[in-house]
Order: C-alpha cells, then structure tokens, then sequence
C-alpha cells in the first residue's frame, strides 16, 4: 500500500500499480485450474439471498474442500434452519445409505476436464444449458419507525440533526428496503466458474409527487461478474469494497448498513480486484485481496443529477487502490478470522480565493483491522476499527469527507473510529444482537457547527418463524455532538419493528 504521507509523482504510481497486476496475474496463470466446489456456490446463493453473512460466506469459503461441509452446517443449525442431525449427516454423520455429500466426495476436476455435472447429478458439456443457472432471489421486507428526535433520515437514521425548538417526534412505515437480485452460474471458462450478480432496492429516493413519497425509486446495488479458481479468482463491477468489509446486524438498517457514519465505514463501488487464498494446514487459511476502484471520495453535490462531473477524487487521474489481508483458523465446529486492510486514492482540491483559481493535491487514506470471533457456541464477537482521512466515500468522518481550499479540512477530515457487535444465538429461533459504534473527526479539521463526535448503541431480537420468514424488534440511540456549539448537541432514539421475507 502507498504511504498516505509521501507524495510520489504520478508515473512512479502508475508503475506500482502495473506491478501490483502483472504480479496478481502472474498468480492467475500458475494458479489451480480447479473450478469452485458446489459448496461454495450454494453459499454465494445463501449470502444473495441474506441467509449468510458476508462473514459467514468468508468462513466457508477458508475453510477449504476438507471442512466447508461441516462449516456450512454448522451456520445453518445456529440459525435454526436445519436441526442438530441434519447437521451431523452434511459434516460426515450419516448413515451408510444415506446419500453422499457431493461436495466432500468429488475431486476437483483437473485442467483437461471437458464434463461437468447438471443439476440431475448427470454428465454433460462445461456450458450447456443443463448446467447454467439463473437464480432470482430478494428479501421483501416492511418496517415500521418510530423517532424521539430530529435526524438526517426518518427511516434509517445515521445522526441526529442540531437540536431544535420545532416538534421532532415521528412515526411512519416503509416497504423501500425490499432487495431484489439476479445471480448467475454453471458456466466454465479456463477451468474457472463463471458466475455473475445484478442486485438492487428501492431506496434511490421519491418523485417530487404529492403522494411521491411511496414511488420509490430503484438503487443499483451489485452489478459484478466472476472468474472462481480454487485458490484464485478476479472479480470486475460494482461490489462491496475489500477495505473494511464487515457490517453489524440489522434488518432495520438494510438498505445502509448499520452504524454508518457511527465507526461502519461501508461502500459498494465499481472495481477490479483479485483474490488469493492459501491453505495453511489444520483448515488454517490466508486470503489476500487487492483491488482498483473508481476514484470518488465521496464530495459530490447533493442535488440530484444524471449528469457526472469530476470532482476531486477524479482530479487525482488515478484509480483508488485497497488490499486486506486475513487468517481464519477454526475454534471448534466454527472458524475466527481476523483481517487488516488499507485504502489510498489521490484527489486535488479546487476553488477560488480573491479570484484566483487554485488547486492543491491531498490523499485519501485509510487502516482497518475487522475480526470475526466465535467464542463460544451460541457467542460471537466481531468489529471494526479504523483510522484515515477524507474517507467520506466510506461515511466515515461523520459523512465530511473535504473542507474548501483555505479552510480547515481542506487536505481532508481526518477521523478515527468502529464498531464492536456481541452476538448471542439464544435458540434455534431467537438471537439477539447487541453494538457500540463511535466515528471521531479530527477536530481541527472541522468548521464550526461541524458534526464533530457521533456514537451509536444497538440492541436487537431477531425471530426467525421459518428459515424463510424473520421478524425484528430493534432500538437505536445516537448522541451527536455539533463542533463548538454544544447546544446543539443532540440525542436521537429509533425504534423499528421489521419483517421480512427471504426467496
């Protein structure tokens, strides 16, 4: 990763970079031919349809060929959705008679392999049409709200507004986080899985109606294709970003992940990244990831346009570059992962002062450490932490992402925070999620009247009727603090109840 404080001249980064991919697709060409196993393409399926976390997805994947069975199982029988016998025969525990788990059983086909097998189980051509599969899946979901104070957004609030002498409770209901998806897969190329997601909600905003306001308008979420070895894959399209990739849980937050702008730097952007992951023995793993995304950096005018112009992140004339680098190693029937990643895009600052046009050029940078912790059978653990600057883009720094020439803030906020989540799987049925979140802006950076300290508590149950069919109950509190005016300062509660439905 590039130092956030050096600033090396433009060709010298560009040549990094070139060295960065040509050593990544060098990789590619001595990586294993072997396609993906169909567990691993089941998973992709249950983290589309929300029935995995991109975490959980994560563990099963690193778990590799010997032990994503048994990984696998044991996440759906936490989440009730098979019970402990079913369990046992996925890991390995079944009957003689029962049937044999493909995925444990087949070899890895080698590189000259011209058969793959149908949904039948049956032998055909790699790219037949037997063996391609379209999948539309979504989760509908309704929420109801309840607001004790003024915030940015009514329905999913990430900070409370200024504190002011005008009425600020509300209540009010929406159905605009509903998710809707298509994922593809069964074609093979290069002894690859070819497989390919477009996702999207409603949450792009509402027509200036009368009655507008539940027309609500569809959001591109995912749009990305794939290239699965089985140690190596490249990715192209607008994913989840590597840098920072978990996120609490929440089905009030759905559409903006929960604590945003409260310590959850999250973004979903287009990018190019390759990934690579090693087995290290024991179901012990190593996967690094490295990526080239669009370079914004989150300082686009608010005004609502369908024209792009350039703003700063563009002025850099660079892409943004992000890696990660995690170890997983399991804990009894589970797996742990720890990850550490970085962040860094070039950008120039604009404007004009006494007439004169000016332009200064800043970095936008960033550190995570994310952690995934198992530590008993019904407890997980897992977080962020972060430290960066001008990571708007991100939420991060409150949601500041540059301040104008001559002004504090001007080379970017700085900021510095994350978010802790303790998770209890109480029943088959029932868990219950409890987190802390907190996002620190450097304080010289800010303006008066800034946002200059956001924290937020969660705690929420999550009843799952059927594998399918789930319902939530959660409460928020976020206490912001407003840079030099603290009468401004505000506490803000939000209360939701959410049901949603999974296909």
């Amino acid at each position: 990763m590039i130092s956030p404080r050096g600033r090396p001249s433009a060709p010298v980064i560009i040549m990094k970079i070139r060295q960065l991919f040509s050593a990544t697709l060098l990789l590619a060409i001595g990586a294993p031919t072997w396609a993906q196993t169909p567990t691993e393409e089941l998973a992709r399926v249950l983290r589309a349809k929300q029935i995995i976390t991109a975490a959980e997805f994560e563990q099963i994947v690193k778990a590799g060929p010997s032990g994503e069975v048994g990984q696998l199982a044991a996440i759906l029988r936490e989440k009730g959705i098979i019970t402990a016998a079913e369990a046992a025969n996925l890991s390995g525990g079944a009957s003689p008679s029962a049937p044999t788990s493909v995925a444990s059983t087949a070899k890895p086909p080698s590189a000259g392999s011209a058969m793959v097998a149908d949904r039948s189980g049956k032998q055909g051509d790699p790219g037949s049409e037997s063996t391609r599969k379209l999948n539309f899946y979504g989760t509908l979901l309704f929420n109801a709200y309840f607001n004790d104070g003024a915030s940015n957004n009514v329905d999913i609030p990430s900070f409370a507004l200024p504190r002011t002498s005008g009425p600020q409770n509300n209540f009010g209901a929406t159905a605009r986080q509903t998710r809707l998806g298509l994922s593809y897969s069964g074609l093979t190329a290069a002894g690859a899985n070819v497989s390919g997601t477009v996702e999207a909600d409603f949450f792009g905003g509402a027509p200036a109606l009368t009655n507008g306001v539940n027309m609500d308008i569809v959001r591109m979420r995912l749009a990305y294709g794939r290239l699965d070895w089985k140690r190596f894959a490249i990715e192209a399209g607008q994913d989840w970003t590597i840098f920072a990739p978990l996120n609490p849980t929440s089905f009030a937050e759905f559409a903006i992940p929960e604590f945003s702008a409260s310590g959850n730097l999250w973004i979903r952007t287009p990018q190019i990244r390759t990934e690579w992951k090693s087995g290290l023995g024991k179901q012990r793993t190593f996967l690094w990831q490295l990526a080239a995304l669009d370079p914004n950096i989150g300082d686009d005018l608010a005004a609502y346009t369908t024209a792009r112009q350039p703003r700063a992140g563009e002025l850099g004339r660079l892409p943004s570059v992000e890696t990660r680098l995690a170890f997983s190693s399991p804990i009894a029937s589970r797996t742990a992962t720890v990850g550490v990643s970085g962040h860094w895009g070039a950008a120039k600052n604009t404007n004009t002062i006494g007439g004169i046009a000016e332009t200064r050029s800043f970095q936008s940078w960033g550190v995570a450490a994310d952690y995934s912790l198992p530590i008993l059978s019904f407890l997980t653990i897992s977080g962020e932490a972060f430290a960066g600057r001008a990571l708007g883009v991100f939420s991060g720094g409150i949601a500041q992402t540059v301040q104008p020439l001559g002004q504090p803030g001007a080379n970017g906020v700085g900021s510095r925070g994350g978010w802790l989540q303790v998770q209890l799987n109480l029943t088959k049925r029932w868990q219950s999620n409890t987190a802390y979140g907190i996002d620190a802006p450097v304080l010289g950076n800010l303006l008066s009247g800034s946002r200059s300290k956001n924290q937020s508590y969660m705690s929420n149950m999550v009843y799952r009727f059927s594998p399918n069919l789930a319902f939530a109950l959660e409460w928020r509190r976020f206490l912001t603090n407003y840079r030099n005016q603290q009468a401004a300062n505000n506490i803000g509660d939000h209360f939701n109840l959410a049901a949603a439905y999974t296909f």
